[in-house]
């Protein structure tokens, strides 16, 4: 009762238009809470389809106390099965990855097969029924070949999301895209001060040089606004360009949140890339570079960064109160070569050179906020999706 009525107060002292207060990333009891109310509830990039293109292929996808077991089924499905064996609790899949005609526990050797239905467990009694013990699952859902999984009981709706953005996965073919290469990032500080530094470019023409070299949005907002002005109405390309704008508390009832964005680069740039040159082939229907960029989040902590010829996905989850990781997955068309079409260390440049800039600032951020002189400081015109990110956070942990 004295940790709720803690947390009751700290939500209460909020005020909106500035930063949190302190213990709102020390608070172990409400991190306790941020996990039930926003990691078991919302939808989470799990993976995508070109990781297990065969039956019994999986991968394991992890945060916090959680294990999610990532597979294809004998019918071709995706299926998501908690790796928390039905007998006593030991993790029944060890390995990050592989192939598997059924997953046995080490523990006790209970084996469950690939739709997480239990096909043997030893010396148990008669009445003991096998039907009522397979593995619990999460809900799967895919948009185009991306993989998102929800351990809610009756997950929020992706229905709006994905009829209203049907165009875009279409216009970037989502559905003949592969993953080049995945990396994990870890950041020693809690995982709200990471995602918030996500949600806002004040501190991306100081923080990140190569990023505001080929990025628009990292200059001044007048000029931003100047430069985006002139590209909706000069650009001659198929992609859409209307903004959707229903995340974190702009979000409809029952509805995943959603956003969806096309903002220019520098002037000259075509891709996220060393120089802004070309590192892949064109994506999905595009026919030439249009020195531009989409955004497209889904939930609290998916984001993605679409070049017209890679889409960059980033991914924030907690692996405990003061630690988080920060998971990048690179994306090209589905018949690209590695070696010929597309070059790892060209492809990642530039967001492995970001991250390490964010993972230093946000650490930075970290050792100021657990200063005895923290206070919540004023936030600025630049940082208004953090302020909807913040109000969003605040109403889902009341």
């Amino acid at each position: 009762m004295k940790s709720e009525n803690s947390i009751s107060k700290l939500i209460k002292g909020y005020k909106p238009g500035y930063s949190l207060e302190q213990a709102f990333y020390k608070n172990p009891d409400l991190y306790k809470k941020e996990i039930e109310n926003i990691f078991h509830k919302h939808w989470i990039l799990a993976g995508h389809i070109s990781q297990i293109p065969e039956v019994g292929d999986f991968f394991l996808f992890e945060f916090a106390n959680e294990s999610i077991i990532v597979t294809r089924s004998k019918d071709g499905s995706i299926k998501a099965l908690l790796n928390v064996c039905r007998h006593r609790g030991s993790r029944v899949c060890l390995e990050d990855k592989g192939n598997a005609k059924a997953f046995t526990c080490p523990y006790h050797a209970w084996s469950f097969d690939l739709d997480g239905k239990l096909i043997a467990a030893r010396y148990m009694n008669d009445d003991f029924d096998k039907s009522e013990n397979g593995l619990h699952r999460a809900h799967v859902e895919l948009a185009g070949g991306l993989i998102f999984i929800s351990l809610a009981e009756h997950p929020l709706s992706l229905s709006q999301m994905q009829d209203d953005l049907a165009d875009v996965f279409d216009q970037f073919g989502f559905d003949n895209m592969k993953l080049a290469i995945q990396k994990t990032y870890p950041i020693n500080a809690n995982w709200k001060l990471a995602n918030e530094n996500y949600q806002e470019c004040y501190h991306c023409a100081p923080s990140h040089k190569d990023f505001a070299k080929i990025h628009a949005m990292a200059l001044n907002p007048a000029k931003f606004d100047q430069q985006k002005e002139t590209f909706l109405k000069t650009s001659e390309s198929n992609i859409r360009t209307k903004p959707s704008s229903f995340y974190f508390d702009l979000a409809k009832d029952g509805q995943e949140g959603y956003q969806y964005d096309r903002n220019p680069l520098i002037k000259g740039m075509m891709s996220g890339s060393k120089g802004g040159k070309p590192v892949a082939p064109l994506l999905g229907k595009l026919e030439k570079y249009e020195c531009a960029a989409s955004e497209f989040m889904v939930g609290p902590v998916t984001f993605f960064l679409i070049y017209d010829d890679h889409m960059l996905g980033y991914r924030f989850l907690p692996t405990s109160l003061d630690e988080c990781i920060c998971d990048l997955f690179w994306f090209v068309r589905g018949d690209a070569v590695e070696g010929k079409d597309y070059d790892l260390e060209t492809l990642t440049w530039l967001w492995h050179e970001t991250i390490l800039d964010d993972e230093k600032i946000i650490i930075d951020n970290k050792k100021g906020v657990d200063s005895h002189f923290y206070k919540p400081g004023k936030l600025s015109d630049m940082e208004a999706m953090e302020q909807h990110f913040l109000d969003w956070y605040i109403k889902s942990i009341s």
